[in-house]
C-alpha cells in the first residue's frame, strides 16, 4: 500500500480520519479542501479520496455520504503516531498530580489511575499488578488496640497494605506489644511467604507466654494476607463504553460489558502486554478474542520491581482519538512505574 500513497494522499486521509474522530460523521470533499491545508480543488480531493476509497482506507456508508475510516486507515494512521505523541501540558499535569501524595497504598492508587485514565481518554481503562511468589514483606507493625487485641499491618514489597485486626486470650502490655512488633519486622522483612517460619518465630528471646502468643498470631495473620492476595484488574469507565460504543449496536455492548466482568478475560488480555514489553495497539479484528473485535485496544507495560511487570490499557471505540490515547496510556505507564519503583520510606 504504501507505494500507492502519497504525501498528499496522507494528508487527505489524516484530516477524514481526524473530522470523523471528533464529529462522528461521514467526511465530505468540502469538508478536507477546508480545512487540510492543500491548495487543491474539492474535485482533486474527491478524486483522491475515491483512491484511498479503493486502497480500503475509506469507506462510503451511503452513495450520497461523505467517506469515514477502514480499520486499515486506522493502523495506517497509528503506524505514523507511534513513538511521535506527548500528552498535552495540562493532561500531563493531571497524572502526575495523581502521584503526588506519596503515602497513598497500592491498591486505591492503581484503582485512582484506572478512574483518571478512563476519564481523561473517554475508554473503559485497565490497570493490572501481578501476583508473584517473590513479593516480600517491607515493614510490619503490631499495634495495641486493648490488653486483649492489636493491629497486625503489613506492607508488602509492592507497597501492597494489609489491617488485620486480632484478639488476644492472654492480656498483653504495650512493652510486649512494641519488642514483639520491632523483633517481627526485623525477623520478617524481606522474606516471602514460603520463608516465614511461625515454629521458629515464637521461640523468639525473651518473650513469656503471652509474648509467644502474639507472635505467633500476628505471624498468622501476615501470612494468612500474603497468602489471599489475588489478581485482580483495576477497571475505570466501563460506563464509556455504553457511551461511546452505541454504533455497535446494545447487544454487543452487553456482550462485551459481560465479558470485562470476567476477571480471565482481562487478565489474558492484560498479561500479553507484559510478554511484549511495547506499546501496542489492536484495531478491530486484529484483536483475538471476538469480543473486541468491534474496539480498539491500547495497552503497555511498566515495571513494578526490578524484573517484575505490570500492564494498563484501554478498551475503546476504534474511532478514538489514537493521538491523545497513546500518549496518555504512554505516560501513565511511565508515571507509575517510576512510582512503584521508588515506593514511599
Amino acid at each position: 500500500m504504501e507505494t500507492d500513497m502519497d504525501s498528499r494522499k496522507e494528508q487527505i486521509l489524516q484530516t477524514v480520519i481526524h473530522s470523523y474522530i471528533f464529529t462522528g460523521k461521514p467526511v465530505g470533499s468540502h469538508t478536507v479542501a477546508d480545512s487540510c491545508g492543500l491548495r487543491v480543488s474539492a474535485a482533486t480531493i474527491r478524486n483522491e479520496m475515491a483512491t484511498l476509497e479503493k486502497l480500503g482506507l475509506l469507506t462510503q456508508p451511503h452513495t450520497s455520504a461523505g467517506r469515514v475510516p477502514t480499520d486499515i486507515a486506522y493502523r495506517y494512521y497509528v503506524d505514523m503516531l507511534i513513538g511521535r505523541t506527548r500528552p498535552s501540558p495540562k493532561d500531563a499535569e493531571a497524572i502526575e498530580r495523581l502521584f503526588e501524595a506519596r503515602t497513598r497504598e497500592i491498591e486505591g492508587l492503581l484503582h485512582e489511575a484506572s478512574l483518571l485514565l478512563s476519564t481523561l481518554t473517554h475508554t473503559a481503562a485497565l490497570v493490572f499488578a501481578p501476583v508473584t511468589q517473590a513479593d516480600m514483606v517491607r515493614h510490619l507493625d503490631v499495634v495495641m488496640l486493648g490488653e486483649h487485641r492489636v493491629m497486625v499491618i503489613v506492607i508488602t514489597s509492592r507497597g501492597q497494605v494489609g489491617r488485620m485486626l486480632a484478639d488476644l486470650g492472654e492480656p498483653v502490655s504495650a512493652n510486649t506489644v512494641e519488642r514483639a512488633s520491632r523483633y517481627l519486622d526485623e525477623s520478617i522483612s524481606g522474606k516471602a511467604l514460603e520463608n516465614i517460619d511461625s515454629d521458629s518465630l515464637v521461640e523468639g528471646p525473651g518473650f513469656g507466654p503471652a509474648g509467644r502468643e502474639l507472635v505467633r498470631i500476628a505471624v498468622e495473620a501476615v501470612r494468612g494476607y500474603l497468602s489471599s492476595i489475588e489478581e485482580r484488574v483495576f477497571i475505570g469507565g466501563t460506563a464509556n463504553i455504553v457511551k461511546e460504543m452505541e454504533h455497535a449496536g446494545a447487544e454487543w455492548v452487553q456482550t462485551l460489558l459481560e465479558a470485562m466482568d470476567k476477571q480471565y478475560f482481562l487478565l489474558d488480555l492484560l498479561k500479553d502486554l507484559m510478554c511484549e514489553k511495547h506499546l501496542t495497539v489492536r484495531i478491530g479484528e486484529e484483536n483475538r478474542l471476538r469480543e473486541l473485535q468491534k474496539c480498539a485496544f491500547v495497552g503497555t507495560s511498566y515495571p513494578i520491581s526490578p524484573g517484575l511487570l505490570g500492564s494498563l490499557g484501554v478498551v475503546g471505540p476504534t474511532c478514538m482519538d489514537y493521538a491523545r490515547t497513546i500518549s496518555m496510556v504512554e505516560f501513565m505507564a511511565e508515571n507509575l512505574g517510576r512510582r512503584l519503583l521508588s515506593p514511599p520510606d
